[in-house]
């Protein structure tokens, strides 16, 4: 009988992790030098239709780059596909004939590996999905590593190498990269892969979340409460732990002991190494619903003061606990910030022994911002059963013409998307006009 039991529990959460991986927008290429699928309508190579493309100044890129030598360096039957800007896009990213006549091999190569993707990436595959297929490219950005997933970092079962990836969907006739409309689908099967004509470039992130936010300037209220009570947090610690120690500790001593609060830089940023040579994952990726100044004021808070303030009533419970050698409480608003930046998880579920289910991709664009996400699973799979899984605890709809989302159950008013896909290194950012409040509340 407790063989069944377990039988069934082990069925059920296999079911349970499919669904999820199903839902998943990530993807392992094929592998370097496989077979091409059959494609009846394919009579020439990648090269040769980019040849006779109207995307001439890729092909003028890509004649004076090393790419071929790359890719051939990887595999004499290598299948890949290239998505290649056409000339008007070329020229409206600066990339006209006399700029790329001056560019360096370097940076040519770099350009011509950002577009380029290892494996089939067919318009059929596209149309079946719901959701985006996500691409990675040739093209390594160095000294960023991910958390594991695919190893391809040389640190086995530790990190892998930072991609850049791109997010690809369609919507009618048109192609979506990264959730940005780039022209009419317009693909051509090759006998060693496929090629895509795109319509406007596809824009390289180069900026973190932080660095986004901050140069932006509608998100100061968002940044600066989280800023300073973070420090009030610090500054509580150290209160505590003072008496303890013997003397007062650094901020910089302190971080090692609040481990459980998500400081509001981890995530948005690229983390310093633990110590001298390190080599691990420094940036994660994910999706970030930015919440305006503006959406502070429609919620009665007009100045950062006014959050500090509303922040107060908790104070008394934020302390060191000596027991546990650890901090302890938080902020109300922390609360709303979690479903913001990290899908509330500081509700997740977990067992007696603190086990919690893995975090699954929740990198989102625009497009996909829609009711079939309200079941997804944010965190699935590892050790606990599967009645500890985490599912998506935001709720998406539609009206009109307009993304809307709000915390399952609440009783405030939605937030409206007003702007998607603010693409960065950690991933994209949405702007919303309200604030997530989960379900009861307090704001008086």
């Amino acid at each position: 009988m407790m063989n069944m039991r377990i039988l069934r529990s082990a069925v059920l959460w296999s079911s349970l992790f499919l669904l999820a991986a199903c839902t998943k927008s990530e993807f392992l290429p094929d592998p370097e030098g496989s077979q091409v699928p059959f494609q009846p309508e394919a009579t020439q190579t990648v090269e040769e239709l980019l040849a006779a493309s109207p995307a001439k100044l890729y092909y003028n890129a890509w004649q004076k780059s090393n790419i071929k030598t790359i890719l051939k360096a990887r595999s004499s039957k290598l299948v890949y596909t290239v998505f290649a800007p056409n000339d008007a896009a070329m020229q409206a990213a600066g990339l006209t004939a006399s700029a790329i006549a001056q560019m360096p091999v370097a940076e040519l190569d770099s350009l011509m590996m950002f577009y380029t993707t290892i494996g089939l990436v067919t318009q059929t595959e596209l149309k079946q999905r719901t959701d985006n297929f996500v691409v990675k490219t040739l093209l390594q950005r160095p000294g960023l590593y991910l958390p594991y997933f695919e190893n391809t970092g040389t640190g086995v079962n530790q990190y892998d190498l930072y991609f850049y990836k791109n997010y690809v969907g369609i919507k009618g006739e048109s192609i979506l990269i990264n959730g940005k409309n780039s022209g009419k689908l317009n693909y051509v099967p090759a006998v060693n892969g496929g090629l895509y004509i795109l319509e406007k470039a596809i824009e390289k992130p180069s900026k973190t979340i932080l660095e986004a936010l901050t140069e932006d300037g509608r998100f100061t209220m968002f940044l600066e409460s989280q800023r300073l009570a973070d420090e009030s947090y610090i500054e509580a610690m150290i209160n505590d732990m003072e008496p303890l120690f013997g003397y007062r500790p650094e901020p910089e001593e302190v971080l090692p002991y609040i481990s459980n609060r998500k400081l509001y830089t981890v995530g948005w940023g690229i983390n310093a190494p633990t110590y001298s040579g390190y080599i691990g994952p420094n940036i994660t990726i994910s999706t970030l619903f930015a919440p305006t100044d503006e959406a502070f004021k429609k919620a009665g808070f007009q100045t950062v003061a006014d959050i500090m303030r509303f922040n107060e009533r908790s104070a008394g419970t934020i302390h060191f606990d000596d027991s546990s050698f650890s901090g302890v409480g938080g902020y109300p608003m922390d609360t709303v910030y979690n479903f913001h930046r990290d899908w509330g998880r500081m509700f997740q579920p977990m067992t007696s022994g603190g086990d919690k289910a893995y975090a699954n991709t929740t990198v989102f664009y625009g497009n996909v911002l829609q009711a079939g996400l309200n079941g997804y699973m944010v965190n699935v799979g590892g050790n606990p059963p599967s009645n500890f899984a985490y599912k998506m605890p935001l709720e998406f709809s539609s009206a009109n013409n307009s993304i809307q989302m709000k915390v399952k159950g609440s009783e405030y008013p939605a937030a409206v998307v007003t702007e998607t896909d603010i693409n960065t290194l950690n991933g994209p950012i949405h702007v919303v006009d309200r604030l997530l409040f989960p379900k009861g509340f307090k704001l008086n």
